[in-house]
C-alpha cells in the first residue's frame, strides 16, 4: 500500500540519517576522503596560490591569468564530479545498510565508479543549472536545487536515463521542498558550526581579510603555511561535510519512496542482487 504524501517526516529522515552514519562512519569517512576531500584540497591550493603575490602588494586582478583560471575551473569540476560519485556510493552503503546488509568500502565504492559517467554528467548539470538558476535572483537556482535534489539516487536506485533521473525528482520532491528546504538550512547551519569550529582551532580566517588577520596575529608564520593549514581546514571541512551530505540524500530518497510509494528498503536493495 502506498503512504500518504502527508506523513512525510523530517525527524524521520534525521534520525535514519544518524543511524546509518553511526553504523557505517569509517567507510563512509574514507569515501569522503578518497572523493571530495583529496580534490578540494587541490582546489583550495590553486585559488589560495591567487594570495601569494597579493599578499607582496600586486593587484589580484592583474595576477589572475588564464592558465590559472583554467586550472581553478578544471578543479572545480573534478570536485562536482567526485562528489556525484560519493553521492551514489553513499547511496548503495545506505540502502544496503537499512535492508540489513553492510555494505563494504570497496562494494560502496565499486557502485559509484560503476555509474562514473552518468552521475558525472547529472553532477555538472546539477551545478551549472543551479548556478543559472541562482544568477536569476537566487530563487530559481533555489527551486531547481530542491527539485533535483534526489535525481543521483534515482539514478543508482531506479536504473534511469540521465533525463529520466532528473525527471523522478522532480516528481518525488513535488509537495515536499518545504521540508526538503529545512533539511537543507539545517545541514547548512551544521556546515557554518563546523566551518567556523575548525577555523578558530586552526587560526584560519575566511577570505582575504582573514588570511592577512591571521598571518598579523602570527607574525612568524608564513604564507606557505598559512596556504597549507586553509587546505586542510577544508579537507577536514568538505569530508565531513560531503559524509553528511551524501548520507542525507540518500535518506531523503528513501524516506520520499516510502512516503510516496509505499516502497521499502528491501525492495530498493532488490536493484543490487
Amino acid at each position: 500500500m502506498t503512504a500518504s504524501a502527508a506523513s512525510f517526516d523530517i525527524g524521520r529522515v534525521i534520525s535514519r540519517l544518524f543511524g546509518v552514519l553511526g553504523r557505517n562512519l569509517v567507510s563512509f569517512v574514507l569515501l569522503s576522503v578518497l572523493l571530495v576531500g583529496a580534490p578540494t584540497a587541490v582546489v583550495s591550493l590553486i585559488q589560495l596560490s591567487y594570495l601569494a603575490p597579493a599578499h607582496a602588494g600586486v593587484l589580484l586582478g592583474i595576477l589572475v591569468s588564464p592558465l590559472r583560471l583554467t586550472m581553478g575551473l578544471g578543479a572545480f569540476l573534478v570536485s562536482v564530479a567526485a562528489n556525484a560519485v560519493l553521492q551514489g556510493a553513499i547511496i548503495h552503503g545506505t540502502v544496503s545498510d537499512l535492508a540489513g546488509r553492510r555494505a563494504s568500502f570497496g562494494e560502496s565504492l565499486g557502485a559509484g565508479m560503476r555509474l562514473f559517467l552518468p552521475l558525472v554528467v547529472i553532477g555538472v548539470i546539477d551545478a551549472v543549472g543551479i548556478f543559472l538558476g541562482a544568477i536569476l535572483f537566487i530563487v530559481p537556482g533555489v527551486i531547481l536545487a530542491l527539485a533535483w535534489s534526489v535525481a543521483v539516487p534515482a539514478r543508482v536506485m531506479e536504473q534511469v536515463s540521465i533525463a529520466g533521473a532528473f525527471g523522478r525528482s522532480v516528481e518525488l520532491t513535488r509537495r515536499h521542498r518545504g521540508a526538503i528546504f529545512v533539511l537543507a538550512l539545517l545541514l547548512f547551519a551544521t556546515g557554518l558550526i563546523v566551518q567556523v569550529l575548525a577555523n578558530a582551532a586552526s587560526g584560519v580566517g575566511f577570505g582575504f581579510g582573514g588570511a592577512a588577520a591571521a598571518m598579523a596575529s602570527r607574525p612568524g608564520v608564513g604564507f606557505g603555511a598559512y596556504m597549507y593549514t586553509t587546505a586542510t581546514v577544508g579537507l577536514v571541512v568538505r569530508t565531513a561535510m560531503a559524509t553528511l551530505g551524501s548520507a542525507g540524500v540518500a535518506s531523503l530518497y528513501f524516506e520520499l519512496r516510502q512516503v510516496k510509494e509505499g516502497v521499502g528498503a528491501h525492495e530498493l536493495a532488490a536493484v543490487f542482487d
